[in-house]
């Protein structure tokens, strides 16, 4: 499942980043967000950004990124 396809309240694990964005995947590491981690997802509307918390911080992702990170529920 993709981080955008989760719903607000969910608790999920990162698995994995799509191939090809090793940018991406620096920059998320950056923020804190990791393959392993446990995020809470804060908000997730149709519309605007995905927000989710990992170690504390929050952060919002467009829905692109979101499409491009691999989660399994909790």
């Amino acid at each position: 499942m993709k981080l955008s396809d989760t719903k607000s309240g969910d608790v999920v694990r990162v698995k994995n980043f799509s191939e090809g964005c090793d940018e991406f995947k620096c920059r998320l590491e950056v923020l804190g967000l990791r393959r392993g981690d446990v995020i809470n997802v804060l908000q997730n509307s149709f519309f605007g950004p995905v927000t989710v918390e990992a170690h504390g911080a929050k952060i919002a992702l467009c829905r692109g990124q979101a499409k491009k990170i691999d989660v399994e529920k909790i």
